[in-house]
């Protein structure tokens, strides 16, 4: 029954929307991985009666020929096709306790395993039309068209009839807003379809997938999906226990080397075929011997598909037994596969990067004796870099072009498009001193980390704080407590990035209201400081914690008078035009600040620019642009200071 509740909850993830999203990784890596580990299986237990499997466990352990004996074809390729399945059961629920469900990991695992679960339907039309043919007599593919279209017309009648019969009893049935109409109308779909393809001559779970595919167009999949989850962890549980206690325990002690020696050859060819096909996806080669691991077990519908072929005949018993022991003990160290790619995949990355970084030192041209740092290559790292590369950023120097710097970011698109522009940029973690001690950074001059995510920040400031001491230190922060952490974690200054916009905006207003360029600067500085101050008051009040919005900051004309020498005028008339223009400046009220979640959407969609994430300059020539080459001044400065 679970293996019904199995593919009926499968059938409910086919919507349309689903099946876009995960096209990529199931029909392009996952009917590749099918169609590869058949074949490869299927090539070991060929030919009949004289495989190379069978003479290599008989070379190396002295297997019983009636053991590991090979009869056909038929066999061979059933056998291939149930061993190239994995365990959804038990993949899913790792990912989804480890939170990678959502990452391209998790996307590209979840297509492959989608892929195989359609592959059971097919295996499953197959073995019922064993049953009515005798196998004996050669092979089942020439009865194979014939059977099908024998029972298509049937089956188009009961899905055509399900697709519209169904919809309206589910309808029915929820206008009476009985919780337990439906869960029983569920479990009748499952029963009723189930029936109904078994009385065609296919397989009971069959009938239960078709049903999940018709209602995943409808709008009680979701309410459907959370009725049947309870039955599905308890039928689990049965399932499991029952398989494991139909292992012949006898056969495993007498068996165990023809076990091992099966097991490892099933992770190993699986591990190498998945990881093979990655990279040619789109992946990478981490996330590919991940992925190659983690689903090199066996899975669950592979004895499922084992216990169906031998109960039909297809398979001897004892042969089945053996296999079925081999799925069942490659499921259980599915999450030690899953901890050995992980190890498997720092390793590479740790490999790759120092690689790369040593490559990239030969090749970016850089100055590595005192560079200053830049870790985050977004749009505000683009906009730093261009920055610190004009030539007036070295003081005047002649024979300087800008100071030294150096970039880091893990997104190696990023870093690839940057670097073709011109930019000295690495890919890596900048945080890591092996990774800049691999870059041959030595002596940084200074850090900038431009990272979105707080946690990120606060970790890289506390790394770099402990290896460089005395090296200065500037963050960008998110919000006033993240300032605050910031500062607490060692970083020489933060800057509040959406605080110094408004700054910035307030500040060409003021200056086209009239008001002179000393006194707004003076203005902002206050209010910088402000912030600062009621943000720690606001933060030690355990009460206020988390609300970040700061009280009115009043600045009296006298006050900016009694802090610094006051500019002089030319008459009582522009004095008192003064003290009015400082008046309304007093008036200036810090606005709340922007949702983070809000400023990281924006920010996300800032650094877009054609799927490459650096920013170019789409600007004008009469405007100044963003992005250029750092090697070639910009040919219009735009400032902000008359």
């Amino acid at each position: 029954m679970f293996v019904s509740f199995q593919l009926f909850e499968m059938g409910l993830e086919l919507s349309l929307a689903r099946l876009k999203a995960l096209a990529k990784y199931a029909f392009g890596m996952g009917l590749a991985q099918v169609l590869l580990s058949t074949l490869a299986f299927t090539a070991f237990e060929l030919p009949p009666n004289a495989a190379v499997g069978t003479k290599i466990l008989e070379f190396l352990f002295h297997s019983r020929p009636d053991l590991v004996n090979i009869r056909s074809v038929d066999e061979a390729v059933v056998i291939g096709a149930a061993l190239s399945l994995s365990s959804s059961a038990f993949v899913l629920q790792l990912l989804a306790e480890k939170g990678e469900l959502p990452t391209r990991f998790g996307s590209a695992t979840l297509g492959i395993l989608l892929l195989q679960d359609l592959a059971v339907v097919p295996l499953l039309v197959i073995l019922p039309i064993l049953e009515s043919q005798n196998i004996s007599e050669g092979s089942i593919w020439p009865m194979l068209a014939q059977e099908s279209l024998k029972a298509l017309g049937g089956l188009g009648l009961l899905s055509l009839g399900a697709k519209y019969i169904l919809r309206r009893v589910f309808e029915v049935v929820a206008d009476t807003r009985s919780s337990e109409a439906f869960v029983a109308l569920c479990l009748l779909t499952i029963a009723g379809t189930s029936l109904g393809t078994q009385n065609l001559g296919f397989s009971d779970t069959l009938g239960a997938f078709l049903a999940g595919a018709i209602l995943a167009e409808t709008n009680f999949r979701t309410q459907i999906e959370a009725d049947i989850r309870p039955f599905r962890g308890l039928l689990l549980g049965l399932f499991f226990l029952t398989t494991g206690t139909s292992i012949d325990m006898q056969l495993l002690l007498r068996e165990w080397p023809n076990v091992l020696s099966l097991l490892g050859g099933l992770i190993v060819i699986k591990t190498l075929i998945i990881t093979a096909i990655g990279p040619r996806v789109g992946l990478t080669l981490q996330e590919s011997v991940r992925i190659g691991l983690l689903l090199s077990q066996g899975g669950e519908f592979g004895f499922v598909v084992f216990s169906l072929a031998n109960r039909l005949g297809v398979l001897p018993l004892e042969l089945n037994k053996l296999l079925i022991i081999v799925v069942v003990l490659s499921m259980a160290l599915t999450p030690f596969l899953n901890e050995a790619g992980r190890r498997a995949a720092s390793f590479i990355e740790e490999k790759s990067n120092a690689d790369n970084n040593q490559k990239a030192s030969e090749t970016v041209n850089f100055n590595v004796s005192e560079p200053v740092v830049i870790l985050g290559f977004g749009q505000m790292g683009q906009v730093l870099a261009n920055f610190l590369s004009n030539p007036l950023a070295s003081g005047g120097d002649s024979d300087e072009v800008g100071w030294p710097y150096v970039a880091f970011d893990l997104d190696p698109t990023v870093v690839k498009t940057a670097r073709n522009i011109g930019f000295p940029i690495l890919y890596g973690d900048g945080s890591r001193p092996d990774v800049l001690e691999s870059a041959g950074v030595s002596s940084p001059k200074a850090f900038m980390i431009m990272y979105t995510g707080k946690k990120k920040t606060i970790d890289a400031v506390q790394r770099l704080r402990l290896t460089f001491p005395a090296i200065p230190i500037y963050a960008r922060a998110r919000d006033l407590k993240h300032l605050l952490d910031l500062k607490k974690a060692g970083a020489t200054d933060a800057i509040l990035e959406n605080a110094e916009t408004s700054l910035h905006l307030g500040s060409k207003l003021l200056k086209g209201l009239g008001v002179m360029s000393d006194d707004v600067a003076f203005l902002s500085q206050l209010i910088r400081d402000s912030m600062e101050l009621q943000a720690q008051e606001v933060i030690s009040q355990s009460e206020n914690r988390g609300i970040d919005i700061m009280r009115p900051l009043q600045v009296k004309a006298s006050d900016l008078r009694e802090a610094r020498v006051p500019v002089a005028t030319t008459s009582p008339e522009s004095e008192l035009s003064e003290m009015n223009q400082k008046d309304q400046a007093s008036s200036v009220r810090n606005q709340r600040e922007v949702d983070p979640e809000e400023q990281e959407h924006e920010h996300n969609e800032a650094v877009k620019f054609e799927g490459n994430g650096v920013l170019l300059s789409t600007q004008s020539i009469e405007e100044s642009s963003v992005v250029g080459d750092p090697s070639t001044p910009s040919s219009h400065t735009a400032t902000e200071e008359p």
